[in-house]
């Protein structure tokens, strides 16, 4: 007797491959059998027929662990009602592991708060044994985070790194990479990472492909200066043979739309010349960011001490003013989304900010960050749709969420993007309603193509004796719900989510298990 048979179902098997009807049944948390018709008894019988089965989605871009999400929220429920099954964290540079000082988890702060936070491991090793010993909705891996590294090392100095340094910190890369990180990741348009040099990139890109392990990268910059940070990325690839992964590709802001095209025809010559390159992507309009990420390079540099001083400085502050009028962003209509507890303007525009204040919008955009904290985030229309559409399209992209797991209860004041809520079901959604992709495509970038680039094992495609993280869900039906005024909606029409074997969701309904673990990189 099987423990769940699944009956007529279209299988689409994350190959790319056309999907056939067939009847799939799982032992315990494995695949045990896939065929046109299986008449063995099981514990759980699904007739599945007008829906879709398919291998559980794999976020390759997830920040479950820079919102604590993973510790404080187990359940991951805007994920798993998605269909995620597993989710990469440790990304943009910022991971909870290793920690190899206290100033270590401050790359963590521009998400979450950091007060009183508990953490009780300072290796990687000591933290996957940690998380070894909890359960979660979704499986969970994570990569290492440079910022995390580096910040251990040398705090808030704005410096290169000394020999012994650069050592240290390979070191510590190697020792999470053997205790089974699945690879790097930088965010090197954030403070702290700003000023790595391409010399310590290629060092520890050349760690990671020893390992075959992920790099994946933030770029220095999504906008005026793409081009320059995709070379930048791309001949660390070229060089080391890395496998690397551009983290949330998009051109930002209209004066920078022109610049598509080239950086299409970069990734894609660079592919062809043998670089490992993939990117992921969101399928919105609208960034999710840190409001400081808006302030010249030279002001964030060395952290918001330093940054502080500057707005204390009535000439520096000047020149930051300058700075953001000059940018071409129009400040008045970016709408706050979440700010430090003691402020509440979450929902308003800094327009409207700056009116209350009786000050300009540039004004208010720094007296939210000296006021609000490091974690004020903020929504901004600034990308064209069109290309977002024709990444999403592209046969080297993946859809991620680039977001984190969140339940349907607004987290104090603040608002979350509705891409933590409705990424995969918007997407698909999309595919089917427009015919922009056969489905088996669309399939492939949320399933089997994401699990071989992070090199996960046993996932990402029904196999007999792969592990049985499987989704069902009504081509129909499939929608995604959640709005920027409302985001904290569940997405609609996927009917079962498997992790491991187990319902993390039937009928539509979360079952509230914890069938998920961590996951370390073999």
């Amino acid at each position: 007797m099987y423990s769940l048979l699944i009956k007529n179902a279209t299988l689409i098997d994350g190959t790319g491959k056309p999907g056939e009807i067939l009847d799939v049944a799982i032992q315990g948390d494995e695949i045990a059998n896939i065929a046109a018709k299986i008449d063995s008894s099981a514990e759980i019988t699904i007739d599945a027929k007008g829906k879709i089965l398919t291998p559980g989605f794999v976020d390759l871009q997830n920040h479950s662990d820079s919102y604590w999400k993973i510790f404080d929220n187990p359940g991951l429920q805007s994920l798993i009602t998605q269909g995620f099954t597993t989710i990469l964290v440790g990304n943009c540079g910022a991971s909870v592991a290793p920690l190899l000082t206290h100033e270590a988890l401050f790359s963590l702060q521009k998400w979450h708060s950091l007060e009183g936070v508990n953490v009780n491991w300072t290796s990687y090793s000591e933290f996957i044994e940690e998380l070894s010993r909890k359960r979660f909705a979704c499986n969970i891996a994570s990569l290492v985070g440079y910022s995390t590294l580096r910040r251990a090392i040398v705090g808030d100095q704005i410096r290169s790194l000394e020999k012994q340094e650069l050592e240290a910190l390979k070191t510590a890369l190697s020792e999470s990479l053997e205790a089974g990180a699945f690879g790097l990741s930088s965010g090197l348009s954030y403070a702290h990472e700003i000023i790595i040099s391409e010399l310590e990139l290629f060092e520890l890109a050349k760690i990671v492909k020893s390992y075959n392990g992920l790099f994946s990268i933030h770029l220095r910059s999504e906008g005026g200066e793409i081009i320059e940070a995709l070379d930048e990325a791309l001949d660390i690839a070229k060089s080391t043979e890395v496998n690397l992964k551009i983290s949330h590709l998009k051109v930002r802001n209209e004066q920078n739309w022109e610049k598509f095209p080239e950086v299409i025809n970069l990734i894609d010559s660079a592919f062809h010349q043998g670089t490992q390159v993939h990117f992921d992507l969101y399928p919105y309009d609208i960034m999710w960011q840190p409001l400081y990420s808006y302030l010249p390079k030279w002001a964030i540099e060395g952290g918001r001490t330093i940054m502080l001083k500057h707005f204390a400085d009535p000439v520096q502050k000047n020149k930051i003013l300058m700075y953001l009028n000059n940018l071409e962003i129009k400040f008045s209509e970016v709408r706050v989304a979440s700010t430090a507890n003691r402020l509440n303007f979450s929902g308003k525009t800094i327009g409207q900010i700056a009116k209350n204040l009786e000050c300009s919008s540039e004004q208010a955009v720094l007296h939210l960050i000296q006021n609000g904290g490091s974690e004020v985030l903020v929504f901004e229309k600034n990308l064209d749709m069109s290309q977002v559409d024709e990444l999403m399209l592209h046969p080297l992209s993946f859809i991620s969420t680039d977001g984190s797991g969140f339940n349907n209860q607004p987290v104090g004041a603040g608002l979350v993007h509705p891409r933590s809520f409705g990424t995969a079901p918007k997407f698909l959604s999309d595919v089917i309603k427009k015919g922009t992709l056969p489905l088996e495509t669309a399939i492939k970038k949320l399933t089997g193509g994401p699990a071989k680039k992070m090199g996960l094992k046993k996932r990402g495609e029904i196999k007999i004796g792969n592990f049985a993280d499987l989704v069902i869900f009504d081509p129909q039906k499939i929608v995604d719900k959640a709005t920027y005024e409302n985001p904290y909606l569940y997405s609609e029409g996927i009917d079962y989510v498997f992790v491991n074997g187990k319902a993390a969701l039937a009928e539509g309904k979360l079952t509230e298990k914890l069938p998920g673990y961590a996951l370390r990189k073999s």
